[in-house]
């Protein structure tokens, strides 16, 4: 199996330019984002990720990852009436 290069600076968030401190790049036990509901794949699939055609993976900031995951649990979730 092929490990996945960590190319991308995970020292800001490519959607909002805020920094920020990633667990699994710094090689932390567990990351703070495994704490967010798992709505996507870490690393995201190519058409997600923040640097489509580099082949590089980013991490986004807890406040722009929570907001997709808010996002994501919305339409994953059957609608009420």
């Amino acid at each position: 199996m092929a490990s996945i290069e960590l190319k991308a600076n995970t020292s800001v968030c490519p959607r909002c330019g805020a920094g920020l401190r990633c667990g699994m790049v710094a090689g932390d036990a567990e990351c703070w984002c495994v704490q967010l509901p798992h709505v996507m794949p870490v690393p995201p699939a190519p058409s997600e990720q923040a640097l489509p055609d580099s082949g590089a993976v980013s991490c986004f900031c807890p406040a722009c990852l929570k907001q997709i995951t808010d996002e994501r649990h919305h339409q994953l979730s059957p609608a009420r009436d």
